[in-house]
């Protein structure tokens, strides 16, 4: 989870990048679209894998498998 959690956190930030890039370098409206839904994107993938590891516990000890039949 821990490579997950970074990888949301980089997924934001390379949206905000993008964000920031489009705005000071007068590029087109498509850097800043793609820049909106990339920090979107990131946005919700860290409430997702919190949500997996705070409140279901996926990841940690507290978690058991459901058992097959």
């Amino acid at each position: 989870m821990k490579h997950l959690h970074s990888a949301s956190w980089g997924i934001t930030a390379l949206g905000l990048l993008a964000i920031i890039a489009a705005v000071v370098l007068d590029l087109d409206a498509m850097w800043l679209m793609g820049g909106i839904l990339l920090t979107w994107a990131g946005i919700v993938k860290i409430i997702v894998v919190l949500i997996w590891t705070r409140i279901a516990g996926i990841g940690s000890d507290r978690h058991l498998p459901e058992k097959s039949m």
